[in-house]
């Protein structure tokens, strides 16, 4: 199995998500990870596609969305991917969500959300600024193993 990390990161914590997800990948074929801004479009060739970011403001980052709409029309068409996010540990209708935001762009490019956006939880140390909670990268290679299951199964049936 062929996948893509794309994260953008402000304090660090998108990015051990992301590395997180990618060693776990990697157990099971080849895995590209991309900053945002250094992501190549059109991305190259995948099975699944894993695309991040901190929550901001409810919302995702300008880098996130600066990388969204350099994909080109048409280029996300059928792919497997799946959207996640940091935020903190609150309601979503209180601190948003980036990976809703992803996941609803990437649907519009007609691109096949193979799980449900998940959030991984940080908390504000007011000496350290935001850190991730104890067990997310955990938690983070787990969903990312139960994901690329499922696209393995739905590869196999289809």
């Amino acid at each position: 199995m062929k996948s893509l990390v794309i994260y953008t990161t402000r304090s660090g914590n998108t990015k051990a998500i992301a590395e997180a997800i990618a060693e776990t990948m990697r157990g099971r074929g080849d895995v590209e990870l991309f900053d945002a801004d250094r992501a190549p479009t059109p991305l190259p060739e995948s099975d699944l596609i894993f695309i991040g970011g901190p929550t901001e403001r409810h919302k995702l980052t300008p880098s996130m969305g600066r990388f969204l709409d350099r994909l080109p029309p048409g280029s996300l068409r059928g792919k497997a991917t799946v959207a996640f996010d940091t935020r903190v540990q609150w309601p979503r209708f209180l601190s948003g969500s980036a990976a809703d935001d992803i996941a609803k762009r990437l649907s519009a490019a007609d691109a096949d959300i193979v799980a449900p956006a998940e959030s991984f939880f940080v908390r504000v140390d007011h000496e350290l600024g935001y850190l991730l909670e104890p067990g997310e990268l955990t938690r983070a290679a787990t969903w990312a193993a139960e994901v690329a299951d499922q696209v393995n199964v739905e590869v196999a049936v289809g």
